[in-house]
């Protein structure tokens, strides 16, 4: 029997419809997946089941347990919202409260669903998603969290109800491939232990393809299809081989980056080539940002970082100033990093004016239109300020920013972590495309490795702060020599062909 059934479901906002005539089902017990790229209107579909939309009007059915959710008035449906159905939403900072412990706000959800809550019973759900020092945990306050020990807690709270279906949102995008891996095996375990129905909603297909019991792929609004594509073979991009005589644009030796008494950064080397992108991977805190921001000089740092054969880290002054220009940064969150009081063309002109101030308002007008057709923006965007912006245009825009000072080194910094598989692989062939063009070096920054196999032309992989594994990316890929690159590889679920990739 269906515990969950949404019968030609249409959803319509006052200037738009997000969700066109979708049927969907899911039975008791089952892992059903619903699949997108962003905009599909997955999310929306979701948050239909629970209500949670203003202003949104539906047609069509929603059926938990035979009854139709969207003839039941608010209070009837906070009867069912935890109690029944529970859902775990993309950012557990944007749903835990900064100002409270996590263990008063999993008491708190007991307390709202059930006639047992006390701190026993917290620490119980805490074991019960695999949550270790449970103690240390309950008072501790979100940001003393890792990322997976935050989602944990939201599936603790979503438990707290004893809910009959879990709807899980996004809930691993930003976590690295190993964490995600543990959480997707905790909802598994917690499914057959509990008898739960998921509903688990990602834009990832290759996170699930093993897991789910039906899968569902959303396009425009619409289920397009209910049939498991092929598993996609990942083909590695092929190493340039540098001429002996080259010399490297950016060369690290021994970088060391330390906060207090703890080592972030130990003592990092390797040399970088132009035209050529070395990937840094590794779980969350293994010192990728902190490498990146050492090299940048956004931390305080120990070693050299040679740029043009000069010491970057003991530059001051003009000669600083000026290089500056040659190495910039495209930080993880576009949204965090635009200047949100600004227009698209003071944000990307905002550089141009402090390194190039001898240039007229109709030169830098130029430049900002040319350098938003490189990146694949039309110019009107100029106009618009980043809460008007998709994600992947937010993406194109911190790019831009950059690029219009021609750097001879770029370092990416999970620019592709929040983007959907689509949005991904635009990017990536758009960064294959400007550095064959201007023959700039890459230091590219991820948790993922399939966004590696289609860039990177050498891997190194980072665990707690040192260098574990160095090497070109298909014998990184096919053939790793240390445990831990081994385990990184097993979490990601990849298959591999050695084929180079053709550029677009």
């Amino acid at each position: 029997m269906n515990l969950l059934e949404i019968s030609k479901l249409w959803i319509h906002f006052p200037t738009f419809a997000p969700v066109k005539g979708v049927s969907l089902a899911v039975k008791s017990g089952e892992f059903v997946a619903l699949v997108g790229n962003s905009g599909s209107g997955k999310s929306t579909l979701a948050q239909a089941i629970l209500q949670l939309q203003d202003h949104a009007v539906y047609k069509g059915s929603i059926l938990f347990k035979r009854q139709n959710l969207l003839s039941l008035n608010n209070d009837q449906m906070n009867q069912i919202r935890g109690s029944k159905i529970s859902m775990i939403f993309q950012e557990p900072m944007s749903s835990l409260n900064p100002l409270h412990k996590v263990g008063n706000q999993v008491l708190e959800a007991l307390k709202l669903h059930t006639n047992h809550a006390s701190q026993k019973k917290v620490l119980e759900l805490f074991r019960l998603v695999e949550l270790k020092d449970k103690e240390r945990i309950y008072h501790s306050f979100p940001h003393e969290l890792s990322g997976g020990q935050r989602q944990r807690i939201m599936i603790a709270m979503a438990l707290a109800g004893q809910p009959d279906l879990l709807i899980a949102d996004e809930p691993t995008t930003a976590l690295d491939v190993c964490v995600q891996a543990q959480i997707l095996k905790l909802l598994k375990t917690l499914q057959q232990k509990l008898g739960l129905a998921i509903l688990f909603i990602t834009h990832d297909l290759s996170i699930v393809r093993q897991m789910a019991d039906r899968i569902y792929v959303m396009k425009s609004g619409r289920i397009i299809s209910t049939r498991i594509p092929p598993e996609e073979i990942i083909q590695i991009k092929q190493a340039p081989h540098p001429k002996t005589q080259m010399k490297p644009v950016l060369a690290v030796h021994n970088l060391t980056v330390k906060y207090g008494n703890r080592i972030a950064v130990d003592q990092i080397s390797f040399s970088l080539y132009a035209g050529q992108t070395i990937g840094i991977v590794g779980e969350s805190g293994s010192g990728k940002s902190s490498l990146g921001h050492g090299i940048l000089r956004l931390v305080q740092a120990q070693g050299e970082v040679l740029l043009d054969n000069k010491n970057f880290l003991a530059l001051s002054g003009h000669d600083l100033m000026r290089a500056r220009s040659k190495i910039q940064m495209v930080l993880q969150d576009p949204a965090g990093s635009l200047n949100p009081r600004m227009s698209v063309f003071d944000i990307i002109c905002e550089g141009l004016k402090i390194h190039y101030p001898q240039l007229s308002q109709k030169q830098v007008l130029s430049r900002v239109k040319n350098i938003l057709r490189e990146v694949d923006l039309k110019p009107d965007i100029m106009a618009r300020y980043p809460h008007e912006l998709s994600g992947g245009q937010k993406t194109r825009v911190a790019l831009a920013r950059v690029l219009i000072l021609k750097p001879a080194v770029i370092i990416f910094d999970e620019v592709t972590t929040s983007l959907d598989i689509m949005t991904q692989q635009q990017l990536i062939s758009l960064l294959n495309y400007l550095q064959q063009t201007y023959q700039m070096a890459y230091v590219f920054i991820t948790h993922d490795l399939k966004v590696l196999c289609e860039i990177a032309d050498h891997i190194l992989v980072m665990k707690d702060g040192r260098m574990i594994e160095f090497n070109e990316t298909r014998h990184i890929l096919t053939n790793p020599q240390k445990s831990y690159t081994k385990q990184l590889l097993s979490s990601s679920l990849l298959k591999f062909s050695e084929t180079a990739p053709k550029t677009s």
